[in-house]
């Protein structure tokens, strides 16, 4: 995550980072897409398995660099604006550009460079250089300025791009993936509902049988399927902080809307509707689960296609002309 000193308490926000890196760490979390473990600590996050980091993040991160090849050209020059513990820039950096991360949390720039520095994939590595710092204390002009789940922390959206635009070559690009979850709607939440107690009825539901009791009662069933709702919007379950002070103060339509009116848009795709909630709360035989996840991920992709889902995000590029 990445603020700018002017408009949020990056103190604030650093702390939340720091703390949240180093429980995951401690955890087991393993910080590299390629090297990914099983880490229990995430109950329903995609984060907790490495097949349901690649059927979410994973192609999150082909989108990038897709985007990248198409538009921008091979080996250009990359800032990662709230580059977290690096793994996003990890990737874009093996596939041969050169990256500059950058965050306001120490702990996070502290665990990506140790990443980094036991990197057993050096082939065809473009370079990488992690900084603890905000983006208004970048120096230096680049091809591509890259905001992976960071513009939504920023109140000031259409400061931020400007100074995008300062950073860029005449002809770069910005690209972003953010949510945008006030798009999501009861009809998705709905079937997420579905699916969960189905799963739940036969015992592949990290919330046992008991968790579907009185769901028969269509009043009962109403209040779950707008409980799922509030948790897709706000990103978090009942129980839980968000991930920062200033998460999601800025809407999806409003960043999208910001990044139109200051770059020329050349691409914009969406992102699954619900995966990043649910795979993760898969339990039961494994090869079981193997199937139910690519299943569901699938159902998503084509409920996204096919307009019978709504995206929770999207990943825009656009152009400085």
């Amino acid at each position: 995550m990445q603020p700018t000193h002017s408009t949020i308490d990056v103190a604030a926000e650093a702390d939340a980072f720091d703390r949240r890196i180093r429980e995951r760490v401690a955890a087991g979390f393993v910080p590299d897409l390629r090297r990914a473990v099983r880490c229990e600590h995430f109950y329903k996050s995609f984060w907790r398995d490495p097949q349901f980091i690649d059927l979410y993040l994973g192609r999150h991160v082909v989108a990038f660099l897709e985007l990248i090849a198409d538009h921008a050209g091979p080996s250009v020059r990359i800032l990662d604006v709230g580059c977290g513990a690096g793994y996003v820039s990890l990737e874009l950096a093996r596939a041969g550009h050169h990256v500059h991360a950058i965050d306001v949390s120490s702990a996070c720039i502290e665990i990506a460079r140790e990443t980094l520095a036991t990197n057993p994939w050096p082939d065809g590595f473009g370079s990488l250089e992690y900084d603890e710092c905000a983006f208004e204390d970048v120096d230096g002009q680049y091809d591509v300025v890259l905001f992976s789940g960071c513009l939504h922390h920023l109140p000031d959206v259409e400061a931020a791009l400007e100074r995008v635009a300062h950073h860029l070559r005449h002809g770069g690009h910005l690209l972003c993936g953010e949510p945008r979850h006030e798009r999501w709607r009861v009809d998705d939440a709905a079937q997420v509902a579905l699916i969960r107690a189905l799963l739940s009825i036969t015992g592949h539901w990290y919330e046992g049988a008991e968790h579907t009791e009185g769901l028969d009662d269509e009043e009962a069933l109403r209040r779950y399927i707008d409980e799922i709702h509030e948790e897709f919007v706000h990103e978090r379950d009942p129980h839980e902080a968000g991930q920062s002070p200033h998460d999601n103060v800025s809407t999806g339509s409003e960043i999208l809307a910001a990044a139109r009116r200051r770059f020329q848009q050349v691409e914009l795709r969406p992102t699954p509707s619900f995966i990043y909630r649910l795979l993760g709360g898969l339990r039961g035989d494994s090869e079981v689960v193997a199937r139910l996840a690519d299943f569901i991920a699938a159902y998503d992709r084509l409920g996204v296609s096919a307009g019978f889902l709504q995206p929770n995000g999207f990943i825009f590029m656009g152009r400085r002309d």
